[in-house]
């Protein structure tokens, strides 16, 4: 079920980009000719610009990911862009409190920078008196914003829109994100992996085998346990690891 609903929301969202190119194209050739423009040479320029911009909007979309994680202290790493691909930003929190409102905001930071393009492409459909060229920003962006803020997982994980649904709801998968977040937090802010208090590894929801989030927290265990140095404990974890790893979003690993 999850995999037909990011297949609709995929489709759904390309189509809306599709729809606003062609319509964004005609208004741009028609509103830019009656200056003595040649219509071919408008249609070119406006394709070719067009494309150039979904580059742009992808990697500002990934770069207010990583801003405002460090602002936030989440430790995101320089993103990774991958044309015609799924880009990305890791996260290695710096703290280990308030780290769902955190993990919240940085999130929403990639669709609401896509969301100010939108806009300003809405604005210049509406306002003909706004230099027309600014119509080329609304078909990618409105395709990006949708793709990204639709709840869905797709094969290349989740979408920002669900992990902040997840979070503000605090659901199962939520909170065991948040458990290896704070782990990581307490690591990096100075705690050993061996001193972690063991609950905060394993009183924590049951999830299904295939979400990312419990493939993390079983890879964490197995690390947590080879600190201790107890290796019957980590083997069993690396085991189950080494099982259930292919479950791992497209790329992941590559991440």
């Amino acid at each position: 079920m999850g995999a037909v609903k990011a297949k609709i929301a995929g489709i759904f969202s390309l189509l809306v980009g599709l729809a606003l190119a062609a319509y964004c194209g005609y208004v741009f050739c028609d509103r830019l000719s009656y200056y003595g423009y040649n219509v071919w040479l408008l249609a070119a320029f406006y394709v070719l610009t067009v494309v150039t911009f979904s580059v742009v909007c992808d990697l500002v979309h990934e770069l207010a990911h990583f801003a405002v994680g460090r602002l936030l202290k989440m430790g995101t790493k320089k993103p990774e862009y991958r044309p015609l691909g799924s880009s990305s930003v890791e996260v290695s929190p710096r703290v280990f409190k308030g780290l769902r409102a955190r993990m919240i905001v940085t999130a929403a930071a990639g669709p609401f920078s896509t969301l100010l393009f939108v806009a300003l492409g809405v604005c210049t459909l509406a306002i003909p008196s706004i230099p027309q060229v600014y119509v080329i920003v609304l078909p990618y962006s409105a395709f990006l914003f949708l793709y990204n803020a639709l709840p869905v997982e797709y094969a290349c994980g989740k979408s920002d829109g669900l992990v902040i649904k997840e979070l503000v709801k605090c659901d199962d998968s939520a909170r065991v994100m948040l458990a290896v977040l704070r782990v990581q937090g307490m690591v990096n802010a100075g705690t050993s992996l061996k001193d972690v208090d063991k609950s905060l590894l394993f009183d924590l929801p049951q999830l299904a085998e295939d979400d990312v989030n419990f493939i993390v927290l079983t890879e964490l265990r197995y690390e947590y346990f080879k600190a201790l140095g107890e290796e019957e404990e980590a083997a069993k974890y690396l085991k189950r690891y080494e099982e259930i790893k292919c479950y791992l979003p497209e790329g992941y690993g590559d991440r």
